[in-house]
């Protein structure tokens, strides 16, 4: 074998590892991303476009966030829930209470 057909090898060989390497990079990291800005696409950043469209100008609760969610980004409630409990927790988002069907609920708002 000479040194040119030696070198072929070694790339093929390289591109090989390297399509692999990617593969696996891709799976493990299954982060969405927006393809034009590079943001995430997750449900926290979902909440926060809602909160800057002006969506929790009124408070909303729970169930209305889901609502409002589950048309772009299906899931439960619960992790809704948890959401807006971290959004509130870094100061995203206030919370305060609502009435609805004569009951008290929490109420996120911003």
């Amino acid at each position: 074998m000479n040194q040119e057909q030696i070198n072929k090898q070694i790339f093929r060989r390289l591109e090989k590892l390297e399509k692999e390497v990617s593969i696996k990079i891709s799976k493990s990291n299954p982060v969405k991303r927006n393809s034009r800005s590079g943001d995430k696409v997750g449900l926290p950043n979902l909440i926060l476009k809602l909160r800057d469209s002006g969506f929790f100008r009124k408070p909303q609760c729970v169930a209305d966030v889901h609502k409002k969610v589950s048309a772009t980004y299906p899931c439960s409630i619960d992790r809704v829930d948890t959401a807006l409990r971290r959004l509130k927790e870094k100061r995203k988002l206030r919370i305060t209470d609502k009435t609805v069907k004569d009951k008290k609920v929490l109420a996120y708002v911003w």
